[in-house]
């Protein structure tokens, strides 16, 4: 506009007096028609925003209501319809940056981050409707990070990754999710339960006990309950809980799983073996109950016995990392490093602080002559639990294979105060069974 107003007016040497003197007039004029210009074209792109904006938000509402009647399909193709139009539009102002993104701009993004948060939080409830656990996960983990304030956000991250057996995963969103609700019931039962699936014993009891006061009759929070009490040592009080579980719950494998561990910490042999065979009866796959029988077996040194137990448990739960752990523990026992060894990494690569793999894997590339990888696992092992005397007294001899004498002379010494505090002796290898 500006460059032909200006041609015309270089030419007007060249015009009549009269045409010059319009052109000469009309350039005056030409600031305000460009600001005149600039406000018509802000109002158009404003109105086009505001347009677009409830049509998003009127086509994620329609979504939500076809999730509400239970059209899952329906609903999940027009919620990915909805992600994929606003991720288009919210794409070129998430690049801008200080000084060029204006509020107009910051309140737009705000807005697209809202609708594709209540977008992909009904992807993950459609997600878990289906027991599609750890795509609901994924969803909300993307909700928390477009809006964290979104509600129950970090509740349902936490319940879907719990429901993915992700257990040491669900437990910060739960966390969160009760500290920012700690009147919440429901909120403060999952988080009881994950603490017992995570082995906190200790922490989970004041909320199981909550939650049994509100439900006496929760099978879950029963079962969570008694295992905590079990695995505490308070064992009166978990048989006692198991009973009223066998009176008003149907018999269940994972019932006798758990009164066969109690009558193994009272060392009841017997009868710890009849309830998890019992188990097995009802469920041939129901989890720890192989596992449970294996350490039987390992107790009355029937090494056999227990690698079959062990291998059955792996073969049900292939990522079962204690029963990885054992049956390498039976392999090295039979002098079959080579066949421990695999079983160790994966043990290390499924729970990366189990600190008795760290241990084994050390002692074993210490006897195989990798004295750094030896060195790499033991330090694992002592920091992961710094009171285990033979870890100390194992690393103590990598450092010193390794000419690093300074530091094999620390591990002796610690290892010469933990065995006054504990009277073992680290070249017997009180190797402690978990």
């Amino acid at each position: 506009m500006f460059v032909i107003v200006e041609i015309l007016l270089g030419a007007t040497e060249r015009m009549p007096y009269h045409m010059a003197l319009m052109y000469k007039t009309t350039r005056r004029f030409i600031p305000t028609a460009a600001r005149l210009f600039q406000c018509v074209s802000l109002s158009l792109a404003l109105a086009i925003s505001l347009h677009g904006q409830q049509r998003f938000k009127s086509s994620l509402e329609s979504a939500q209501k076809l999730l509400q009647s239970g059209k899952d399909d329906e609903a999940g193709a027009a919620l990915s319809s909805i992600i994929q139009e606003v991720e288009s539009a919210r794409a070129p102002l998430s690049k801008k940056q200080p000084p060029n993104i204006t509020d107009h701009d910051r309140e737009l993004l705000r807005f697209y981050n809202q609708i594709l948060s209540g977008a992909r939080n009904s992807l993950g409830l459609i997600a878990a409707r289906h027991e599609q656990f750890e795509e609901a996960a994924r969803q909300f983990s993307l909700v928390r990070k477009l809006q964290p304030d979104f509600l129950d956000v970090d509740f349902n991250l936490g319940l879907a990754l719990f429901s993915a057996k992700h257990y040491p995963e669900a437990l910060p969103p739960l966390e969160h999710a009760v500290s920012r609700n700690p009147s919440n019931e429901k909120f403060k039962k999952y988080l009881g339960l994950a603490l017992v699936a995570t082995e906190q014993y200790d922490k989970a009891l004041k909320l199981l006990e909550e939650a049994r006061a509100r439900d006496p009759a929760d099978p879950r929070v029963l079962m969570a309950l008694g295992t905590a009490l079990a695995r505490i040592n308070r064992l009166d009080e978990s048989r006692q809980i198991f009973e009223e579980m066998l009176k008003s719950q149907p018999e269940t494998a994972e019932t006798h799983v758990l009164w066969g561990e109690v009558f193994a910490a009272q060392t009841q042999l017997r009868e710890a073996e009849a309830e998890f065979r019992r188990a097995l009866e009802l469920d041939p796959k129901v989890p720890s109950a192989h596992l449970s029988l294996g350490l039987l077996n390992l107790r009355t040194g029937s090494l056999e016995d227990a690698q079959r137990e062990f291998t059955a448990e792996l073969s049900a739960h292939p990522d079962d990392a204690r029963a990885a752990y054992h049956l390498a523990f039976v392999q090295l026992a039979q002098q079959k490093p080579d066949l421990a060894v695999p079983l160790l990494l994966k043990v290390v690569s499924l729970e990366p602080k189990y600190a008795e793999a760290h241990y084994s894997l050390g002692k074993v590339f210490l006897q195989q002559g990798k004295v750094k990888e030896a060195i790499e696992h033991l330090e694992a092992a002592t920091q992961l639990d710094s009171q285990k005397s033979y870890s100390h007294y194992q690393l103590a001899r990598a450092y010193l294979r390794a000419g690093r004498n300074q530091e094999a002379q620390k591990e002796f010494a610690t290892t010469h105060d933990l065995e006054n505090k504990q009277k073992s002796s680290p070249s017997r290898d009180p190797e402690k069974m978990p």
